[in-house]
């Protein structure tokens, strides 16, 4: 495959990612929080297929040559080069008429995370970035600003935070979490702890939980903004659901020895 135009690739995740609002916000400003359950026992609701449908009609257009990894459809077309889609991340909240919910976009090329975009609409915030090129964040308060990670390092207590928080955690999950004492305080989320990192509020979160459609935009636009991602035996191929980490690079290998 020749060399991607990355700023394209990432003008077209931009554009995808405004389709999706439109979509969803319809949806959820109209109150249309009917839903059914997935054989894995989660919920689902309609617009959710048909944000992953539209998008991947989207690339098919665009991008025909690229593959698709979606939530909702599975994995199609080139395993080397997939954008990875979920159309809504937090259905449980949108269900609920919570605002803290978005569509993750990511590109993988031969393995690799390359760009990502979160976009929470009803937040009124979005969150990109390109490895390489860099990372950037948008809400109401700021109509667009860099994301940088922390330069925290190991000469001081670190700061950290685990998303689900700590307080809604079972107790399996929270002596993992405890292993991170040892290294630093925690943080009580002010958001999604891996928003944290990449806008430097902490340097370390650790997801407890999700698939490849959970992580690969977050990874993305951490990679971007200077941190890491990993999962907690150091592999970073995107795969089974599982505990995944998100630094800011420079205290990576110490949380990750920490949790070991």
């Amino acid at each position: 495959m020749g060399v991607r135009d990355l700023h394209s690739d990432l003008q077209l995740a931009l554009r995808l990612a405004d389709l999706a609002d439109g979509m969803s916000m319809n949806v959820f400003t109209a109150g249309c929080f009917e839903h059914s359950t997935k054989p894995d026992g989660t919920p689902t609701i309609l617009v959710e297929e048909a944000i992953e449908n539209d998008i991947r009609s989207a690339l098919a257009r665009d991008r025909p040559e690229d593959g698709f990894l979606g939530e909702e459809s599975g994995q199609s077309g080139d395993t080397s080069t997939s954008w990875i889609v979920d159309p809504i991340d937090g259905t449980k909240v949108f269900i609920a008429g919570g605002q803290a919910w978005g569509t993750q976009i990511a590109l993988r090329v031969d393995g690799d995370l390359t760009l990502g975009v979160t976009s929470a609409p009803g937040l009124g915030s979005r969150w990109w970035g390109a490895v390489g090129q860099g990372a950037w964040m948008s809400n109401s308060q700021l109509r667009e600003g860099p994301l940088k990670v922390s330069t925290g390092d190991n000469q001081k207590r670190l700061r950290w935070s685990c998303h689900p928080p700590l307080d809604i955690i079972n107790d399996d999950w929270r002596r993992l979490t405890s292993r991170l004492q040892v290294i630093g305080d925690y943080v009580v989320p002010s958001s999604h702890a891996v928003l944290m990192v990449m806008e430097g509020q902490i340097e370390v979160a650790l997801q407890l939980e999700g698939a490849a459609w959970d992580y690969a935009a977050f990874a993305a636009i951490v990679l971007a903004a200077g941190g890491q991602f990993s999962y907690l035996d150091s592999s970073t191929e995107l795969g089974d659901v599982r505990p995944a980490l998100f630094t800011n690079g420079i205290v990576h290998d110490e949380a990750i020895a920490a949790l070991a």
